[in-house]
This record gives structure tokens, C-alpha cells and sequence, in this order.
């Protein structure tokens, strides 16, 4: 190689190591910059955890001393409020929260429990019963934000780090130091099992189970008559523990989910071709078909028509009210009248336990005299912890032609739920 050459070709060489040094750098400082910024962002959040922590103990504690309505239902929105910021601010540490569910459930309980008395305690105040399990929250919540504050001064003084995201070398970490993560796990350990409660809210231990009695050869019968097949050519896919005791089936292109009641869903995994039925002749199949299963006291409660596949909902009726939320879904193929899908999970056959205390006209008192009434339905709802709650269906329309919907409890004569169109 002539000389010119070499000289060219080691200037080249220089040249890319000097870019790819410069290149080097600049991700280096980039690195450090991200690095810098996550912790800022994992300080803060833990620094909101705290705070929220500790002020949802000391509005959980001030439920002890309110005796008014409007104090007690300004003492559970600010549980709740500080709950859900505790919790979202959980959500922003450098770790998996899922290890943490005790105290998140903790978290998500306390600020649902103190929602869910706000009703009733607006009008009524609350109850002894309710100042017992409000006080057991706060303490609880008090030795959370305790130790969360101890955890705060290690992390202040250099003795305990935040996770990160990225992994980083062993042999190039300084001090090895303990980790967050690791010191709320333990403190997690280290807690007394919380004594369920029921209240009528979204996690209320108290919830309504299907009673069901088939073998597990019993519900793979069932499974087989519902699709029209013998019972060896059905395999079994899953197998669900708990008290349902569900079972996952397959046949040709159909699954099946079967529960100790009965065939619970459903579906079909193929290709629906071009519609040869219309909506009238697949609704008949569909009504039918539920006949057949049993179903002869459904009231239609929606459908949809995709082009391919008609879906349509079916709900329970009780004392002239239709129930919404006690329903069968079923789907109808438009290209060869097949059940497309079926789902009854939602369907309970048992009477809802409800008492129309309130008529129609003293329901309507709780209506503002600023909405027109359009029309009235009687509806059995659900309430967050699954309660049957007879209502009042109030379709109404503001002054600026805003439809709504007041649903007003049969029970109380109160407001149940506003939606708006």
C-alpha cells in the first residue's frame, strides 16, 4: 500500500473513532440526563405517596368528631380524593405495583369504603358502625404514613435508593444500598391480615354467588346438548378453580364456557360470510333459541346489527320492572342463521329482594323543576357493591336541550344515578 494511501486511510480511521467518541459522549450524557430526570420524577412521586398517605389518615380520623351531614360527606370525598392520589402516585415509582396489592387494595378500599357512606351520611350523619370501621381505617393508614416517612429520611440520608427501570452492572455499582421496593415488600409482610367488612360498594367482601350443582360430567353434557354434539368430541381447554368450578370446552370452530349452573357463554371463531337473513327472521332464531334454554321471561333491551352478525340483549322482568343488568347477550350469524355467540355470566334467575316503598309521583319530587319530563320506566339497578335497587327511570330534557336520564331509588325517594346522553 502506497504511502498517500495509508495516511488517507488512517485519517479516515481517526475520523470514525473521534464521531463515534463525540457519539459515545453524548449518549453517555444523555444516559445520565434520563437518569436524573427518573429520579426526580420516582421523588416526587414518592414524596405525593406520603403526603396522600397522611392526609387520608387524618380525614379517615376526623370522621370521629362530624356530626353534621355536610361534614360527614366532605370527610369522605377527601378520603377518597387523598386515596386515589396515594394510589396514582404509587402507580409512578420504578416498580411493579402488582407486589404491592395488599397496600393498594388497602389504599382502594379505604377511599371506595368512604365514597360509598357519602349518600347517606350527607342526610343522616354516620353510624357507629360506620365510625368503628373508619376509625380501624385511619389508624391503619396513620402506621402506613409512618413508615412511609421513616423510608422518606433513609432515602434522604443516602441509606435506601429507588429502583430502576434499567438494569445497571454489579460490578460497577458503588455501595450496594436497599432497594424501596424491598423495604415496602417487607413492610407488607409484616402486616396484620385486614379484616374484611361488607358495604354496599366496589370492593364489599359481601357479593352474591350462583348456587350450582352439576358435576364437572354434568356440565360436560351440558356443553355437548348446547352445541349439538357427543360428549367425547368436546376437548376440554381450561379448567377454572373457586366455586363455580368453570370449565373451557372446544368444538370444531365453537368454545364453551360452562359453570355448575349451566352453560355460561359461548362463541364461534369463524368467518361470518355474506347476510342472507334480515334482522326480523334472526331475531326470531335468537328468541327461540332462548326459549328453548329456558329463558321465557326476557324482555328485548337492545341490539346492533354489524352487516354480518345481529347481536341483541335480553333482560329479566320483575313487578313490571325490566332489570338491565340481569341479562343474556346472544348474537344471531346473517349467513346461515347460527348462534353466533351466547353469554348469560350477567343472568340470575332468582327474584330480586326489593321493596317499591315510593310511587311514581313522589319519585318525580326529586327531579329539579328545570328538566321537562319525556318519559318514566320502572328499573331494578345495580348499585356499586351489586344491590338490587328498585328506581324510577326519569328521561328528561334541560332548558338548553340536554337529554338525561334521573334515576330516583323506589327505596328512599332519593337520587340514585345522572346520566347524560
Amino acid at each position: 500500500m502506497r504511502r498517500k494511501d495509508k495516511i488517507i486511510l488512517t485519517s479516515y480511521a481517526l475520523a470514525a473513532v473521534t464521531a463515534l467518541g463525540g457519539w459515545g459522549a453524548a449518549k453517555n450524557a444523555g444516559l445520565a440526563y434520563h437518569r436524573a430526570d427518573t429520579l426526580h420524577v420516582s421523588a416526587r412521586a414518592f414524596e405525593e405517596t406520603v403526603r396522600a398517605v397522611d392526609a387520608l389518615s387524618e380525614a379517615l380520623g376526623k370522621s370521629v368528631y362530624a356530626t353534621d351531614g355536610g361534614m360527614c360527606a366532605r370527610i369522605c370525598g377527601e378520603a377518597y380524593a387523598e386515596a386515589s392520589a396515594a394510589e396514582g402516585a404509587m402507580l409512578a415509582l420504578p416498580f411493579a405495583t402488582q407486589e404491592l396489592e395488599e397496600l393498594s387494595a388497602f389504599l382502594n378500599v379505604s377511599g371506595d369504603y368512604a365514597i360509598s357512606l357519602c349518600p347517606v351520611a350527607a342526610s343522616e350523619g354516620f353510624s357507629e358502625e360506620d365510625i368503628q370501621h373508619l376509625r380501624a381505617l385511619s389508624a391503619a393508614a396513620a402506621d402506613f404514613a409512618e413508615n412511609l416517612r421513616v423510608m422518606q429520611e433513609d432515602v434522604n440520608a443516602g441509606e435506601l435508593r429507588f429502583d430502576e427501570r434499567e438494569k445497571r452492572l454489579p460490578n460497577v455499582e458503588d455501595a450496594p444500598k436497599e432497594l424501596l421496593s424491598a423495604r415496602l415488600l417487607d413492610y407488607q409482610a409484616g402486616l396484620t391480615p385486614r379484616e374484611d367488612f361488607a358495604y354496599d360498594g366496589r370492593y364489599g367482601c359481601e357479593k352474591k354467588s350462583r348456587a350450582g350443582y352439576l358435576t364437572e360430567d354434568e356440565m360436560l353434557t351440558a356443553a355437548a346438548e348446547f352445541v349439538g354434539a357427543e360428549p367425547e368430541e368436546l376437548t376440554l381447554l381450561y379448567r377454572y378453580e373457586g366455586s363455580e368450578g368453570r370449565r373451557c370446552y372446544r368444538y370444531e370452530d365453537c368454545f364453551l364456557c360452562v359453570s355448575r349452573c349451566g352453560v355460561d357463554s359461548m362463541t364461534q371463531s369463524r368467518l361470518v360470510g355474506e347476510a342472507e337473513l334480515d334482522t326480523r327472521e334472526a331475531r326470531k332464531i335468537a328468541e327461540d333459541f332462548l326459549a328453548a334454554q329456558g329463558f321465557d321471561s326476557l324482555s328485548p333491551a337492545g341490539e346492533e346489527n354489524s352487516g354480518t352478525v345481529l347481536s341483541l340483549c335480553y333482560c329479566a322482568s320483575q313487578d313490571g320492572a325490566d332489570c338491565p343488568e340481569n341479562c343474556v347477550k346472544i348474537a344471531v350469524a346473517l349467513d346461515d342463521g347460527s348462534i353466533f355467540s351466547y353469554n348469560a355470566e350477567d343472568y340470575c334467575s332468582e327474584k330480586a329482594e326489593v321493596s317499591w316503598t315510593v310511587d311514581e309521583q313522589q319519585a318525580a319530587q326529586a327531579l329539579p323543576e328545570s328538566l321537562n319530563l319525556r318519559e318514566t320506566r320502572k328499573l331494578i339497578c345495580k348499585s356499586e357493591g351489586q344491590r338490587d335497587v328498585p328506581c324510577y327511570a326519569f328521561f328528561c330534557e334541560d332548558t338548553e336541550g340536554q337529554t338525561l336520564t334521573v334515576y330516583v331509588s323506589a327505596e328512599t325517594g332519593r337520587q340514585f344515578r345522572i346520566d347524560l346522553a
